[in-house]
C-alpha cells in the first residue's frame, strides 16, 4: 500500500471524517471548518511503514526533524528518509545545494538519538539524497533510471 500525502504531516486532511464541506478556503461561513484531523493522525491507525521525503532546501532540516518527531510521537515506523536535492541561489547567483548537507546532518542527529535508543531507523544507509528533479515538462523516466539503485535500496 502506498499513500502519498502533500502539505506536511501536520497539515489538515481534507479526508478528515469531521470535514463536512469542500469549500474551506476563503469561506466566511461560521459553519465551515476543517474538522481538524492532521494527515499524521488520519493515517496512524493503518500502522503502515513510512518512507519520508525530507526537505532538501535551506532550513529543510528543521522542517524534516519536526515532521519526523510528529510521526514518531504517533507511533509511526519510519523506514527511510529521502531528500531530493534542492537549490537556492546564493548572493552571487551561484546555485547552493543543501540536500546532501541535510542528509549528513540528519544522519548525525540519528546516530546521537540512536545512542539513547529513542528512534531507530534500520541504519544510516536508509537516509539518502537524490539529485534535483528535472525541470517541467521534462519526463522523469531518465531521472528514475539514473537513480534506480537508490530506489532499490529503499
Amino acid at each position: 500500500t502506498i499513500i502519498e500525502s502533500a502539505g506536511g504531516v501536520l497539515s489538515p486532511s481534507s479526508s478528515s471524517p469531521l470535514n463536512n464541506t469542500t469549500d474551506i478556503a476563503g469561506s466566511s461561513s461560521s459553519s465551515s471548518f476543517w474538522g481538524w484531523s492532521t494527515q499524521a493522525d488520519l493515517y496512524s491507525s493503518l500502522n503502515i511503514p513510512v518512507v519520508f521525503v525530507g526537505d532538501g532546501k535551506l532550513g529543510g532540516i528543521s522542517v524534516t526533524l519536526a515532521s519526523l518527531e510528529a510521526l514518531w510521537s504517533r507511533g509511526y515506523q519510519v523506514d527511510a528518509i529521502v531528500f531530493i536535492e534542492g537549490a537556492d541561489d546564493g548572493d552571487n547567483g551561484e546555485s547552493i545545494q543543501f540536500g546532501k548537507g541535510n542528509t549528513e546532518a540528519l544522519r548525525e542527529y540519528m546516530t546521537m538519538q540512536n545512542n539513547g535508543q529513542q528512534h531507530r531507523l534500520v541504519d544510516n544507509d536508509s537516509i539518502i539524497c537524490l539529485p534535483s528533479l528535472p525541470p517541467m515538462p521534462i519526463p522523469l523516466d531518465e531521472w528514475y533510471e539514473d537513480n534506480r539503485e537508490e530506489f532499490r535500496r529503499l
